[in-house]
């Protein structure tokens, strides 16, 4: 790691080129500066920010990040494959980012330098995203079962005139069923959200069921729910997870494999507590 406090600009121009010339070669260290400077953007549209104390965040892909103290977005930045240059002007150490398509500039301008900071950041992994609607969409239609038995999904993300929803199949009485799947708790924006589906389907099919899937359901939620006869299932997402890698892993694994293990995963993922079964079904 390589760190330098309260460089001068001569200081910090011999850093930045040092740095930059690793990154331009997409081998070096992902670099920080922090420090009192204005920044313009021409691209697309053009802004500028006033004077203020920035922190800086240029990588080996070549992304630029600008951050302030508060929030968790940048108020500027540049996306992977630009191109980084420094210099000083007018006894003022001057970093721009370039971006070829669409073209687009990044012009930092530095009236003091706090610190500056070079690290190497080698884990070589990317990140595996687990625990996503599209992981627990997965877990539902190789485990039907955990929605209620009997049911056999037919479609996934089924495209509808009001939306998409998660599964379509049918339960064990035949009557078409309408599943919608989320991850945290379920709101009454969410059951409103079913019965849309639902209420639409109806018209052509009146037996049509529409069943919503969340680790907890609101109890205003419950009651909407129950007033257009739809039912709900709360399905506890950290006893599942485990099963949604499982399948994430096993890939196009049967159904047949995974009806066979359900008497062992059935009870304890419906009724994680007393008040975890569907309360309407029908």
């Amino acid at each position: 790691m390589q760190l330098v406090r309260e460089p001068d600009a001569e200081a910090a121009l011999a850093f930045l080129q040092t740095e930059l010339a690793g990154l331009a070669l997409r081998r070096g260290h992902l670099v920080q500066a922090v420090g009192e400077c204005e920044v313009q953007y021409q691209g697309r549209a053009r802004s500028m920010l006033t004077k203020g104390e920035r922190l800086l965040v240029l990588k080996p892909d070549g992304t630029l990040l600008i951050h302030t103290a508060k929030g968790a977005k940048p108020v500027n930045w540049q996306p992977p494959g630009a191109s980084f240059a420094v210099a000083v002007e007018a006894g003022r150490v001057v970093l721009s980012s370039h971006r070829a398509k669409p073209e687009e500039i990044v012009r930092v301008t530095f009236h003091s330098v706090r610190l500056l900071v070079a690290v190497p950041l080698t884990d070589g992994a990317d990140l595996a995203v687990e625990g996503t609607e599209d992981d627990l969409q997965n877990l539902l239609r190789q485990r039907p079962h955990l929605v209620e038995p009997g049911f056999v999904p037919s479609l996934r993300e089924r495209t509808s005139a009001t939306g998409r929803y998660d599964l379509d199949g049918h339960d064990a009485k035949g009557r078409r069923l309408v599943v919608e799947c989320k991850r945290a708790t379920a709101g009454v924006a969410d059951a409103q959200q079913l019965w849309r589906y639902v209420e639409r389907l109806r018209r052509t099919e009146p037996t049509v069921r529409g069943v919503l899937v969340a680790p907890r359901v609101a109890e205003k939620a419950r009651l909407l729910l129950a007033e257009h006869d739809l039912g709900w299932r709360e399905l506890d997402w950290a006893t599942a997870l485990p099963q949604s890698q499982e399948v994430r892993r096993s890939g196009q694994a049967s159904l047949g494999r995974f009806a066979q293990e359900e008497p062992q995963v059935s009870a304890p993922v419906l009724q994680p507590r007393a008040e975890a079964a569907v309360v309407r079904t029908a």
